[in-house]
C-alpha cells in the first residue's frame, strides 16, 4: 500500500483521530545529517503528509523527526537498547550488521511493552532509500523478523485494523498471532 493510499484510507476512516503536526524538510534534513543515512521516501512521506509521529492505531508509536513527537523521535538503535554489540544477527539470513546502519522508526513495543522495535536496515544503492524493515528483540538484540520497506509494514498494520473489534494489532502480533509463535520467533532462534 502507498503513503498516499493509506492517508486517504485513514482519513475517510479516522477523520477526527489528532495526527500531531507534519514534519519540514529541513526538520527531515537535519535529522538525516545526524543519523548519517537518508530516510526512505515512503516514510519521508509519511512523515510530511501524514504525522511527525504518532501512537498509530493505539498500537505501533512511530517516531518522528521533532523531540516532541508524540511517541519520541527516530534515532539509532543504541537509543533504545543501550548495550547493543558490535553486530547484530539477522536471524532469517544469517547475515550480520553493524548497528550503525540501523534507524529505529518505532519507539518500543507497545503489544509486550518492551524495547522490542522495528528498524530500518539501512544499506547503500537502494532506490529511494526503501529500505528492508526488521523488528530487533531486546531479550538478546537481534532482528528476528525482516520485511520489504515501510510500506509492507505500514500495509499489515492497517490491513488488520479491526474497526469492529474495535483493535488493532501491531505488525509483529499480526505476523505471529499466538503467544506461543511470538516466544519462539523471539527466544528460540539457535536451531
Amino acid at each position: 500500500m502507498r503513503i498516499d493510499e493509506f492517508i486517504e484510507q485513514f482519513n475517510k476512516k479516522y477523520p477526527d483521530v489528532d495526527r500531531f503536526d507534519i514534519a519540514t524538510d529541513e526538520m527531515i534534513a537535519t535529522y538525516e545529517k545526524t543519523l548519517g543515512y537518508r530516510l526512505p521516501v515512503s516514510f519521508v512521506r509519511f512523515l510530511k503528509e501524514f504525522s511527525n509521529g504518532i501512537f498509530l492505531l493505539d498500537c505501533e508509536p512511530i517516531g518522528g523527526v521533532s523531540r516532541n513527537s508524540p511517541s519520541g523521535d527516530i534515532g539509532k538503535i543504541d537509543r533504545i537498547i543501550p548495550d547493543i554489540t558490535n553486530e547484530i544477527l539477522i536471524v532469517e539470513t544469517k547475515e550480520w550488521i553493524e548497528p550503525k546502519r540501523l534507524i529505529s522508526f518505532t519507539t518500543f513495543d507497545a503489544g509486550d511493552h518492551s524495547n522490542n522495535h522495528w528498524v530500518f536496515i539501512c544499506e547503500d544503492s537502494i532506490p529511494d532509500q526503501e529500505y528492508k524493515v526488521g523488528f530487533v528483540s531486546q531479550i538478546e538484540p537481534r532482528i528476528v523478523k525482516v520485511l520489504d520497506n515501510f510500506e509492507e509494514w505500514l500495509t499489515l498494520l492497517w490491513e488488520h485494523d479491526d474497526e469492529e473489534d474495535e483493535k488493532s494489532y501491531p505488525v509483529f502480533y499480526v505476523i505471529y498471532p499466538s503467544y506461543e509463535e511470538r516466544l519462539e520467533i523471539l527466544y528460540d532462534w539457535f536451531d
